[in-house]
């Protein structure tokens, strides 16, 4: 019998019950105990029966209350895995040093970590809830994004103007489902400039070093062959054309010794032996060894070294590379007559050196190129024939300079003459470095 049928039955149990005892007890007896007791058990079967119907709502209540409590039980436990797996996505976004977020179908971003708001320079407030467009004008991410959207990964580079300058972006988006099915997009930014610039320089050596080895080398070609053709009988051309060879075989020499040096100042294992230099000593020696270039040129080699500049500790052979090859460039492109001046002064802990011509001078949009790798400036602009050297003796300098734990930059005047600055630390470079 189903339970409401047996609540029924009770119902009027609890009422004809006690009324039939009543009516029994009044009939046998009609004195006055036995019709007040009659008359009690009628009235507590009458109000069992007007009780009962509140009883059972209270029991349905109760009943009900229990079940929306194991409900808001079971909610809350959803609610805390729900919050557990987004704390877990968010660390995930987080340990990320790239910007990343996530927008809904609309565009709208609905998750950013800290490298996106520090990317935007916006808090997580100025984030969350704000379209794509208006974070992104670079048409080549909206594109992406785009196509994140409608289902499809997409991968591209794109160029940004930041505060230090352009840098390049490896962009990914890939397509995401949120909870309900919902669409969305996860939106990924990679600096990869330096990556980028490195494989570009390696690009641009590789064609340069070739283009360099190639015309000694199709000179030599070019002069065994005019010899082996019947020139080697004539004596003047004989010696016309040996001299030829000879003169690129030594320029090829010289260039694999640089690109061999060069190779070393980059490695990471380059090491850098510190010990006591004298200053002073070492440019006299220098100016000894170009003295006979500088006397071709009618130049006067000068050296000017105050007296708390005179010592440093630095790796001998490193520096004497690098002030040779800036006393050499500056006896290259000095004007006759002028004097090639290298000045040392003590400046706080650091040494400067400066190598002085008055000369020709690097044209201003050339000036920052002087130290890349096979980059020669151009006698035709600067007016001065010379003898030419490899391309590679100032991105040695630059390299050697940097393994020294110093710097090198350039001033110069069209025409008027070219100052290039070495600061060294005077107590040494630290440990070994990369360059």
């Amino acid at each position: 019998m189903p339970p409401d049928t047996n609540k029924s039955w009770t119902r009027w149990a609890l009422l004809v019950a006690p009324l039939l005892v009543g009516v029994a007890l009044a009939v046998g007896g009609m004195d006055a105990w036995a019709v007040a007791v009659a008359a009690g058990l009628v009235a507590a079967g009458a109000a069992a029966f007007l009780l009962m119907p509140a009883q059972t709502a209270l029991e349905k209540a109760q009943a009900s209350a229990g079940l929306a409590e194991l409900e808001l039980e079971r909610a809350r436990e959803r609610l805390e895995q729900v919050t557990v797996e987004l704390d877990s996505v968010r660390g995930v976004l987080e340990a990320s040093p790239w910007p990343m977020f996530a927008t809904g179908a609309s565009g709208e971003l609905v998750l950013a970590n800290r490298a996106a708001e520090e990317f935007f320079q916006r808090g997580p407030r100025g984030l969350l809830g704000r379209s794509i467009e208006d974070l992104v004008t670079q048409g080549d991410v909206i594109t992406l994004h785009a196509a994140a959207l409608s289902g499809r990964e997409a991968t591209g580079q794109v160029r940004l103007q930041r505060s230090d300058g352009t840098r390049i972006y490896q962009v990914r988006a890939a397509p995401v489902q949120f909870g309900g099915g919902r669409a969305g997009a996860v939106v990924s930014l990679r600096d990869i400039t330096e990556l980028a610039t490195a494989l570009q320089l390696k690009t641009d050596f590789v064609a340069n070093a070739s283009h360099e080895l190639r015309t000694p080398v199709a000179s030599i070609k070019a002069a065994i062959e005019t010899l082996a053709d019947g020139a080697w009988e004539d004596e003047n051309m004989r010696a016309r054309f040996t001299q030829m060879i000879a003169t690129n075989a030594g320029r090829l020499d010289e260039m694999i010794r640089d690109l061999m040096e060069l190779s070393r100042l980059e490695s990471p294992e380059a090491m850098v032996r510190a010990e006591p230099v004298s200053l002073a000593e070492l440019i006299e020696d220098i100016h000894e060894e170009l003295g006979a270039f500088a006397a071709e040129k009618k130049l006067r080699l000068e050296a000017d070294v105050e007296e708390g500049a005179g010592e440093l500790n630095t790796d001998p052979k490193l520096l004497r590379m690098v002030l040779k090859n800036l006393i050499d460039n500056a006896i290259k492109f000095a004007s006759p007559e002028t004097p090639v001046r290298t000045v040392a002064r003590r400046v706080g802990d650091v040494v400067r050196i400066q190598v002085i011509d008055q000369g020709a001078g690097i044209p201003i949009n050339q000036q920052q190129r002087v130290f890349e790798r096979f980059f020669q400036v151009d006698p035709a602009r600067t007016g001065f024939q010379h003898r030419r050297g490899t391309g590679l003796g100032l991105a040695i300098v630059k390299h050697a300079v940097k393994a020294l734990g110093g710097t090198i930059s350039v001033e110069s005047v069209w025409k008027q003459g070219t100052t290039m600055t070495v600061e060294l630390p005077a107590s040494g470079p630290g440990s070994p470095s990369s360059v």
